[in-house]
């Protein structure tokens, strides 16, 4: 019985160092056993999420969606109307922050003081107002006819009490025009889905010098 013992166990060592030299990686080996240590963490991950068998067919084809996501889904969907509701204030708040300022400056022009009536504008003021308002006039070309000569300050020809810009025309005749129908052509010309909406609200008093 003793032999037989001693018979086993020198079997048993023996398979055993035949098993490990098969299995123990040698140096060239290391980094293989090292990739399949990995896919054996996965699969034991993926198993987690899946059924607790892992006989399960579909433990690796079932997606698996983090709660946190599905949070930040209906967050982001969530918040898409007030984003649409903010974009309308921002086109009004661009429109008021181009528009206003010329307004202002129109009004210095007219009403600081600066000019008397029948000045001519100074060349920086005049140029500003060619390039910043006139344009936009919708009679801009009838106003401007043959020429421009230069731009002045003087009288209304209904309102005697309202000073008005006027054209002074290369064959020295004068024409007036409203820097409120400036201010209005530029907003349909740069913002044509927002003007009229944009107008009724902040152009309802009517203005007797828009001619």
């Amino acid at each position: 019985m003793a032999s037989v013992t001693v018979h086993s166990l020198s079997l048993f060592h023996l398979c055993k160092r035949s098993f490990l030299q098969h299995v123990v990686p040698s140096s060239s080996s290391t980094s293989n056993l090292s990739a399949v240590a990995a896919l054996r963490v996965v699969g034991v991950k993926v198993s987690r999420y899946g059924s607790a068998s892992g006989d399960d067919p579909d433990s690796l084809r079932r997606p698996v969606v983090s709660p946190v996501v599905e949070e930040e889904v209906i967050s982001m969907h969530g918040e898409e109307e007030p984003e649409e509701e903010a974009e309308f204030v921002d086109w009004e708040d661009q429109i008021l922050e181009e528009t206003v300022p010329l307004a202002g400056f129109a009004r210095m022009l007219l009403h600081s003081g600066e000019y008397d009536v029948g000045d001519r504008l100074t060349p920086e003021h005049e140029k500003t107002v060619l390039e910043k308002l006139l344009i936009y006039h919708p009679e801009s070309e009838w106003k401007i006819g043959c020429g421009i000569d230069h731009i002045k300050v003087d009288l209304h020809p209904e309102f005697l009490d309202s000073r008005c810009l006027f054209i002074v025309r290369k064959d020295g005749e004068s024409i007036d025009f409203s820097f409120w129908k400036c201010i209005k052509g530029l907003i349909r010309k740069k913002y044509p889905i927002y003007a009229d909406s944009f107008i009724l609200r902040h152009f309802r008093r009517k203005r007797h010098m828009d001619e």
